[in-house]
């Protein structure tokens, strides 16, 4: 993963930086996953990279960072001609982004960010999903709506713009932030033959097999790029010291302070979004409880 930032001092010397808190609700995740016995046993491995650093990774996953998507920061304008290399050059990286990592997505490929604090979001939000959305996030129970904790005054307005004639879709949106995630899609149900496009010798299918009943390519086997605004990672305790720390230093007011601490512990979709992260690199449930004959 590129680490764009690290959360305030008093959160990382209690949960670790982002890549900590993703991996661990990655890790809960992957523990949640029905698999077969016959599945290929799945162990988790997360890399962090500094941008700031100029560390830049092979495979990408983005996380929040404190600069607005705005600024026109050397390192920010780097990462933007890093992201189109990758997705032009090396069609097999799957490209997630959470947080600001979804405003920086769609900022390098033409959408707008802006900053508003009427647009804000802190605490448990909930948006309405787009039939893409059900589609992606919810592929099983066909929910038509999603909750995430969220963090942030800036936020994606115009949609970014084709790649290759290939548009971006929208997972939903609510009144205050209209493009609440994104995906851009491979033209088939799962990434290209490594031999079609010469790049890397990364294949992950799941087969579809009439006897065993098991997974074949889940919606987002497809999605090559998968954006959302708001935070799996995020859990109510790591939410409401991030909270506090906004309160502290004059980033929220007392109304909205009071406000987004009051939704906290609602009901929040991180471990389903979590799951449907892995299932996009690979990791799809067993659809049924028959095991391949011995």
């Amino acid at each position: 993963m590129t680490d764009n930032g690290q959360p305030p001092k008093q959160l990382a010397e209690k949960y670790g930086g982002f890549e900590y808190m993703l991996r661990n609700a990655l890790a809960e995740a992957l523990a949640n996953i029905p698999r077969h016995d016959w599945h290929p046993k799945i162990s988790l491995h997360l890399q962090a990279f500094n941008i700031m650093m100029a560390e830049f990774p092979d495979i990408s996953q983005l996380d929040d960072a404190s600069s607005a998507t705005e600024e026109n920061s050397m390192w920010m304008e780097v990462l933007s001609k890093y992201l189109e290399h990758l997705v032009l050059e090396h069609p097999l990286v799957r490209i997630i982004g959470l947080g600001f990592g979804h405003q920086l997505v769609a900022r390098a490929f033409g959408g707008k960010v802006v900053h508003d604090k009427h647009h804000a979001e802190f605490g448990i939000t909930k948006f309405k999903l787009t039939n893409e959305g059900t589609g992606i996030l919810s592929p099983f129970d066909h929910d038509t709506e999603w909750s995430l904790q969220q963090a942030h005054t800036d936020y994606v307005c115009d949609m970014p713009l084709p790649v290759e004639g290939d548009a971006w879709q929208s997972l939903g949106g609510n009144e205050k932030c209209p493009i609440q995630g994104l995906t851009l899609h491979y033209p088939t149900e799962a990434p290209p033959l490594p031999s079609s496009v010469k790049s890397s010798s990364y294949v992950a299918f799941d087969v579809e097999d009439i006897v065993t009943g098991a997974s074949g390519p889940m919606p987002v086997r497809s999605a090559h790029v998968l954006t959302l605004q708001g935070h799996p990672e995020y859990n109510a305790a790591v939410m409401r010291d991030l909270l506090s720390h906004l309160r502290e230093t004059g980033t929220l007011n007392e109304t909205d302070y009071e406000s987004a601490l009051s939704s906290i512990n609602e009901e929040q979709r991180n471990l389903d979004t979590a799951k449907i992260l892995l299932a996009m690199l690979g990791m799809e449930p067993a659809t049924a409880e028959l095991d391949p004959v011995n």
